[in-house]
């Protein structure tokens, strides 16, 4: 078997990778999220770090230290932690993090003027979840956002963003269409698994893109290493890139 033909094999192989998603499941300094329905009664045995002790969600470290007495200014320094963090609608009086007006909660985060069934507020509706599109509301490191599910995004999982739905080094394999996610330019079928065209640097050939010297990449969109050098996430696609730039010289 031709290196050529090895290369191939090896694209083809290597686009399954491809269909793996990437939900949303770290915040915005990639710290993962802890999810709330983790979060235990009790600091004793957390295994988070968290507790909602008495109808307020806690971080155990500092609740713990305060118990015992803690350090001075502490506990003031604590509650402005617990509003900027462990509050979806908190605010701070008379040194003390309470719930927003109408707002109650473990983390303030249910509508006194919902119903029981749909108890958040989401813009001006009552609803069963705060996080939309199935998402789970979780503790971050900035404020509270939530876990989303497939190819959804932001604090509220009220994003569209279809690239969550590949591998790093496929953005491209989905593109946002309204409310929905579609098949980008070169791609198509049922999981937009199918390389279908390349772009102006490649040649389609029996499925996969030949590139022009000095690219690679799935759809020969990337400049090769060396000269202008091309940022590819994926440590296996950086080392596809680099062959195709070799052979196919």
């Amino acid at each position: 078997m031709s290196l050529r033909m090895i290369l191939l094999f090896l694209t083809a192989s290597l686009a399954a990778i491809a269909l793996s998603q990437r939900p949303k499941v770290k915040d915005m300094n990639g710290k993962q999220l802890v999810d709330l329905a983790d979060v235990g009664d009790s600091c004793t045995d957390s295994y988070t770090g968290y507790a909602i002790i008495d109808g307020s969600l806690e971080r155990c470290d500092n609740f713990t230290s305060i118990m015992m007495g803690g350090r001075e200014g502490e506990r003031e320094a604590y509650e402005y932690f617990k509003c900027r963090r462990l509050r979806v609608h908190g605010e701070m009086r008379r040194g003390k993090c309470v719930c927003k007006k109408n707002y109650k909660g473990p983390s303030c985060n249910e509508y006194e003027g919902c119903p029981v069934d749909r108890p958040f507020l989401y813009s001006t509706e009552c609803t069963s979840n705060i996080c939309q599109h199935g998402g789970r509301l979780a503790v971050a490191t900035t404020h509270m956002e939530c876990i989303c599910k497939g190819e959804w995004d932001g604090r509220l999982c009220d994003r569209l963003a279809c690239w969550r739905l590949t591998n790093r080094g496929h953005d491209k394999r989905y593109r946002n269409a309204g409310d929905k996610c579609e098949c980008g330019t070169h791609y198509e079928g049922e999981n937009c698994s199918v390389l279908k065209s390349c772009e102006k640097n490649g040649k389609f050939e029996n499925g996969v893109c030949i590139c022009a010297d000095g690219y690679g990449g799935e759809t020969c969109g990337q400049k090769c290493p060396g000269g202008k050098t091309t940022y590819v996430h994926h440590l296996i696609w950086t080392h596809l890139l680099i062959m195709q730039c070799l052979l196919f010289r």
